[in-house]
Parts: C-alpha cells; sequence; structure tokens
C-alpha cells in the first residue's frame, strides 16, 4: 500500500478515487484507508469484498468500480479512457479462464472493472454469494447468477522476472491481454508498448521482494 501510495496514486486525476481495503481492524478509518471487521485470512476474502461493495456505494455520484489488487499498477489516465469506451450499465471487464459454464470464472490477478448497477445488484444479493469460494471465483457465480456475462474482454499486463534456475537473467516478459503484443525487455522504458494498457500486475510468486521495485520501476517510465 506504501508503494502504491507513493508511485501509480501520487497521479492526480480528478476522475478517480481511491480506497484502500484492508483486512482486520488496524487502525482508524481514514478517508482513503478502510480497515475490515473481517479477518485478513483468505478465506475472509469473500465477506470482505462484499463489505468493500456495500461501502463504495455509501459514496454517490460514480459510475464505475475498477478493483484491482495489492500487486496491481495502476495507469489512471488509460483506466478513465477506457471507461469512457463502455456502456453505462452491466459492465463486469476481466479475464476469463478457460472451462464449462460453471467452472470458467474471472480470475482475479488479472483486475476487474464494474458498472455501478452490477455492484448494486450484487449487494442486494449478498446473502446468495458463495463464500466457501475463492472471491474470483463467487464473483463470477454471482454474476452468473445476475444474467452478468463474463464475456466483455479485459485488458491487463503481467511483468514476470525471467530465472535461469535461480538467478535472474535481467530479463523481463510482459505479457498482454486485450489488445497489446507481449514482449521481453530488459529497460523499463520499453514498457510504452504495452499500449494502452492500465493494469499491471508485479506480483512476482519467487520473490515477493521485487513487487515494489517492479512498482517503481513502472513508475518512472509510465508518468
Amino acid at each position: 500500500m506504501d508503494t502504491s501510495l507513493a508511485t501509480w496514486d501520487s497521479v492526480d486525476n480528478p476522475n478517480t478515487h481511491t480506497i484502500y481495503y484492508c483486512g482486520s481492524l488496524r487502525g482508524p478509518q481514514l478517508d482513503r484507508v478502510f480497515y475490515s471487521n473481517c479477518g485478513d485470512d483468505l478465506d475472509s476474502l469473500t465477506s470482505r469484498t462484499i463489505e468493500a461493495f456495500e461501502m463504495a456505494l455509501d459514496t454517490p455520484d460514480w459510475e464505475f468500480m475498477a478493483r484491482p489488487n495489492s500487486s496491481c499498477y495502476v495507469h489512471k489516465d488509460n483506466l478513465v479512457k477506457h471507461t469512457q469506451t463502455l456502456p453505462k450499465t452491466n459492465v463486469l471487464k476481466g479475464l476469463v479462464t478457460g472451462g464449462d459454464p460453471g467452472v470458467r470464472f474471472m480470475w482475479g490477478g488479472g483486475q476487474f472493472i464494474f458498472s455501478r448497477d452490477v455492484i448494486e445488484k450484487m449487494v442486494a444479493r449478498k446473502n446468495e454469494w458463495r463464500r466457501d469460494l475463492m472471491e474470483d471465483v463467487a464473483i463470477s457465480r454471482m454474476a452468473e447468477l445476475l444474467g452478468v456475462s463474463l464475456d466483455q474482454g479485459g485488458m491487463a499486463s503481467s511483468i514476470d522476472s525471467k530465472y535461469d534456475g535461480t538467478q535472474f537473467t535481467g530479463e523481463y516478459f510482459c505479457l498482454c491481454y486485450g489488445g497489446a503484443e507481449s514482449f521481453t525487455f530488459r529497460d523499463f522504458s520499453d514498457i510504452h508498448k504495452a499500449t494502452g494498457q492500465f493494469f499491471f500486475r508485479v506480483k512476482q510468486d519467487h520473490d515477493r521482494s521485487m513487487d515494489s521495485t517492479i512498482m517503481k520501476e513502472l513508475h518512472k517510465h509510465l508518468v
């Protein structure tokens, strides 16, 4: 959260407002940082999401919710430009896994965009959420219950550091979904090849200490 505040969320865009939604009560509720009454564990994530959706509806005059996770760099300007191309209702955009209906789901690591009416419908039927499922699967099942299509497409990029065994090669791979071509790079100035992208996943499963470094490098070259 500190890295996000110092990088992408330090960029002012008057058409956006960021709320950080954190598990477990650890500090005072602030304008941009909200601590949940739910647990901080993975099994409580779906309940925390429902709580966050309810809280968001107390804020008037917004049309779309972007729901990235903490390992995502957000390009605000590109995100706003993208939402301006969308219909005002029935929007749920993200990256969908393969599989049959009822099995396929919208992957949380690819981030989500919702229109306000979809959030309203999901909150109205909050008691029907499958809290025994992982959050992204639960969101997908609720969307299907509401008749909201999972096939509206998504845009996102994932930055993956390349390793030769256990040694970092100095190369990165930018896997792009929904527009730009994927590419390999060494210099972060090449990130401009990810034309129009607004969600950049920086999670490095093999070395989470790199997440913050990559986010800072993106910020140097995307702002």
